[in-house]
């Protein structure tokens, strides 16, 4: 029982004794003053700046959202990126929206992703757009464009001529005036 009494009060002091970080001679070790900084004046070293190129980043591609196709019964006409046809609607001069409700379903107005996309090779005139239910609604020199239910796929123009809605419809060219 003395033994473990003895134990219990050396053992600390051992234990300090030997786990110390340092030793007394050594700054900061347990035993020894705390040691203070002193700062020391020293001429100012500041970092200096490497130039570094600005990151080139890669203007993202913006496809056109007409374009012009050859057909061989009409010439150049104006095409959606999928190759449908452009049509416009005489009662639309000037770009009032007059094809709603059930006009839409046979000619569905040609909406754009992106009213700022550019002007393919060979489209002269200007290309805008017009807010309607739905989006924007491309036009070309102010002409609301639209595409055929009637064309089954790509190039064709079935819409050329057709009177429908109380008005006629007709294959958009490059060359289509105001």
């Amino acid at each position: 029982m003395m033994r473990k009494a003895l134990l219990l009060i050396l053992a600390p002091a051992l234990l300090a004794a030997c786990g110390s970080p340092g030793s007394a001679a050594t700054p900061g070790g347990y035993g020894a003053p705390p040691t203070t900084a002193t700062p020391t004046a020293s001429p100012a070293t500041y970092p200096t700046a490497t130039p570094t190129p600005a990151p080139t980043t890669a203007r993202p591609s913006v496809a056109p959202g007409v374009l012009v196709a050859r057909n061989a019964g009409l010439g150049a006409i104006l095409v959606n990126p999928q190759g449908r046809t452009l049509y416009y609607f005489v009662p639309e001069r000037g770009g009032k929206v007059v094809c709603s409700g059930q006009c839409t379903s046979v000619w569905p107005p040609s909406f754009t992703a992106n009213p700022s996309a550019p002007a393919a090779a060979g489209v002269s005139g200007q290309l805008g757009v017009v807010a309607r239910a739905g989006g924007e609604q491309i036009t070309y020199n102010r002409w609301p464009l639209y595409t055929f239910a009637g064309d089954m796929q790509a190039g064709q123009t079935n819409g050329q001529g057709v009177f429908g809605f109380g008005g006629k419809w007709f294959v958009a060219t490059p060359n289509l005036q105001p």
